[in-house]
């Protein structure tokens, strides 16, 4: 099965039509969109923060890192599934958009090296304090989120 049929079949059905024609629908999802971002983001920014030194010094990692982890992954099933639905209306567009294709790559690799090398990296780092490995771990997450996030942003303007 080709890609124009998986959007060819977005496009005929009901339930999207009545998701793509509705005045308040894709605002809310936006919303709770927005609100994922939010939560990912700020989750993100407290941990890798914190890594790199700035701030909350005086809280050991492994509290903050069990607190925040939650809210971040909390955060990223929000905007991944409500994403979905803002992207299901119109998939052809989005597909074509190249700042969408670069966002879904970095959210791929992104995701993949959060749940994998980050998480792994600052379990150990708990109990070895290697203040080194925590600026550039903190470094690299921020830079690779917020490089989902500008893309994002890209989807509107750059096409």
């Amino acid at each position: 099965m080709n890609l124009n049929r998986l959007w060819q079949m977005s496009y005929d059905s009901r339930t999207v039509d009545i998701l793509r024609n509705s005045k308040h629908a894709i605002p809310i999802i936006q919303g709770v969109h927005l609100l994922g971002i939010a939560l990912l983001l700020g989750s993100v920014v407290i941990l890798n923060f914190r890594l790199i030194g700035i701030g909350l010094s005086g809280i050991k990692l492994e509290v903050i890192a069990k607190q925040v982890w939650t809210w971040g992954t909390t955060g990223l099933i929000m905007a991944v599934v409500s994403g979905f639905f803002v992207f299901l209306p119109d998939p052809a567009r989005y597909a074509a958009n190249t700042s969408f294709v670069v966002k879904m790559c970095l959210l791929l690799v992104t995701t993949l090296f959060q749940y994998t090398i980050y998480r792994r990296i600052v379990k150990a780092e708990v109990a070895t304090h290697a203040e080194h490995r925590h600026v550039v771990l903190g470094i690299v997450s921020l830079f690779l989120w917020f490089g989902v996030g500008w893309a994002g942003r890209a989807i509107a303007f750059l096409g």
